[in-house]
């Protein structure tokens, strides 16, 4: 593969397909940037039939992926936030929809969108000290496509409290709420991530890819209401007061508007 890439590491071990996202210095935060990019090399690697799994993970120590960059959460119309959320959604359909496995390898923080990512993720491996949390709705922002995906995993009511607090809550409980597969030290995430890639691409890939469709089918109901709402809540002013308030480092001041 020749393609390169300017927010993700890409490598090739034998069957097994590894993602990096690569923003150290913003904690792996997920730009429209990286949601391109993702894109187009999901989609490469979904014709290539000798990759059997793919493992993504996050660069450096601190973060898997500390959520969408919030720098970019500022429209001033709906066809603005509508670009947005489509970019959004093809990232994440191309990450449900494509017929290897994914195993997320959970090296630190996993916020917002890296925690979304954990939890549509078929596997996932998890360091000791990671951290999961949706928390959106602290500041005017709503994980759409989680209230599907995430209530199967979890349940309607820890996904309730996760989304309507944006509470944090460690490895352990995420492997009791279904988030997490495998919990190991740090240095570890990786190889075991690489060791489970490994044990799925060894079996017959058609099975592999029947039982990944069926597992991911019905999912696309959630992108539709993504589609109709999500829009129109990016442009609230409470998530442009959620922002302001969390640059400022202040509680925000919300008015339901």
């Amino acid at each position: 593969m020749t393609q390169s890439f300017e927010t993700l590491l890409y490598e090739k071990r034998g069957p097994v397909a590894i993602i990096t996202m690569n923003r150290p210095d913003k904690l792996n935060a997920c730009n429209t940037h990286m949601y391109r990019e993702l894109t187009r090399l999901l989609g490469t690697i979904d014709g290539d039939r000798g990759i059997r799994a793919i493992v993504i993970t996050g660069s450096g120590e601190k973060a898997f992926s500390a959520g969408a960059d919030l720098d970019e959460l500022n429209f001033d119309n709906l066809r603005e936030s509508s670009d947005y959320i489509k970019i959004d959604a093809t990232a994440f359909r191309a990450i449900e929809n494509g017929r290897q496995p994914v195993i997320a390898a959970v090296n630190g923080a996993a916020i917002g969108y890296g925690c979304k990512v954990a939890i549509v993720s078929d596997i996932t491996v998890a360091a000791e000290k990671a951290r999961f949390s949706l928390p959106g709705a602290t500041f005017g922002a709503v994980h759409m496509i989680m209230l599907g995906r995430a209530r199967e995993v979890m349940g309607r009511k820890r996904l309730a409290e996760m989304l309507m607090t944006g509470k944090t809550i460690d490895a352990q409980t995420a492997r009791e709420y279904g988030i997490v597969n495998h919990i190991v030290p740090r240095e570890r995430v990786l190889d075991e991530a690489l060791e489970i890639a490994n044990q799925i691409a060894a079996c017959p890939p058609i099975a592999i890819e029947v039982i990944r469709r069926m597992m991911h089918r019905g999912n696309d109901d959630d992108y539709r209401w993504e589609d109709l709402l999500s829009p129109g809540l990016l442009l609230m002013e409470d998530l442009k007061e959620g922002q302001r308030a969390f640059i400022e480092r202040r509680k925000p001041k919300f008015t339901g508007k």
